[in-house]
C-alpha cells in the first residue's frame, strides 16, 4: 500500500516537474495569459480549418486556442487495461487538442520482460489471425496405403 501512494505520488510530482503552470490554465486566459503562465510559448503549434489552434508544450500537455483565447487543455491520460506477473497491457489516449468533432490518437502498449511493443491492439483481428495461422492436423498416411504405424 505504501509504495503504491509512494508510486502515485512521484509520478505526479514528475508530471508537474515537465511541465510547471499547466496545472494552473484556465479557459478564457488570452495567449499572452497562457505563454507567462507556462514560462515559454508552445514546443509546436497546429492550424486547424475553423480558426483554432492546439499549443503542444511537449507530447503529453496542449491546449485548444481561439481567437487567441484558451478554449480548452488536454493531457495524456493512460490506463492499464491487464496487468500479470509476465506482460501488462497500457491504453494511452494522448493529448488532443483539436476542435469538436476531430479524434485524438489512442495508443496501447504491452509491456514485457522481452521489451515493450507499442500499436494498436485490436483483439478481433488477434483472433482471426490465431485462426487463420491454426491449421488442423492431417494424419500422415502409411507408404503402403493402410494406416500408419504409431
Amino acid at each position: 500500500m505504501r509504495s503504491a501512494l509512494l508510486t502515485a505520488l512521484l509520478a505526479l510530482a514528475a508530471t508537474g516537474c515537465a511541465t510547471p503552470g499547466f496545472e494552473k490554465l484556465y479557459p478564457g486566459m488570452t495567449a499572452a495569459q497562457v505563454a507567462d503562465t507556462m514560462g515559454k510559448g508552445p514546443a509546436r503549434a497546429q492550424e486547424f480549418p475553423d480558426g483554432s489552434s492546439a499549443w503542444y508544450f511537449d507530447e503529453d500537455h496542449c491546449v485548444l486556442m481561439r481567437d487567441q483565447v484558451l478554449v480548452a487543455k488536454s493531457t495524456t491520460e493512460t490506463r492499464t487495461a491487464v496487468h500479470t506477473p509476465v506482460a501488462s497491457l497500457k491504453q494511452q489516449d494522448k493529448a488532443w487538442c483539436g476542435p469538436p468533432g476531430t479524434d485524438g490518437r489512442h495508443e496501447e502498449r504491452i509491456e514485457t520482460p522481452f521489451g515493450t511493443f507499442k500499436g494498436s491492439v485490436d483483439p478481433a483481428a488477434v483472433s482471426d489471425q490465431v485462426r487463420k495461422g491454426v491449421r488442423p492436423r492431417q494424419a500422415p498416411q502409411a507408404a503402403d496405403g493402410g494406416q500408419p504405424t504409431p
